[in-house]
């Protein structure tokens, strides 16, 4: 019970620091992924739902637990090899459907998918080059 009293004391303030910085970009590392983590916990509080806030609250302490560079590191280079495979695929399955002349909102369909796949990607990317 302390440890959640002690966890409320100092993550309340920071969850302000976190809601009043949105924009973490400037951060780096665990600080960067505390940052984030403390806007998500203020927008589920100011949504008042509990289970979100529950689920937060643990990734935070997780994170000051565990957060090393290299994990952080780690993580998002999983990610971007995640988004690449997703663009992989999604490049495969818009080929095909090029290939098979499928109709056109098909092939619009796929290629829209494709172009939102590059842009996750890229945004990945562009965390990873903060890192």
């Amino acid at each position: 019970m302390k440890l959640k009293t002690i966890l409320t004391v100092v993550l309340f303030p920071l969850s302000f620091i976190g809601f009043s910085q949105s924009n973490c970009a400037t951060l780096k590392g665990c600080e960067r992924k505390l940052c984030e983590l403390n806007v998500k916990l203020a927008t589920a509080k100011k949504a008042g739902n509990q289970n979100q806030i529950k689920g937060v609250e643990e990734a935070i302490a997780q994170t000051k637990k565990n957060c090393t560079t290299k994990t952080v590191n780690k993580d998002l280079d999983k990610k971007v090899k995640e988004k690449q495979q997703k663009v992989n695929e999604r490049t495969a399955d818009l080929n095909e459907a090029i290939k098979e002349k499928e109709s056109k909102e098909k092939i619009d369909k796929k290629r829209k998918k494709l172009n939102e796949a590059k842009a996750d990607l890229n945004k990945a990317l562009a965390e990873q080059k903060a890192k």
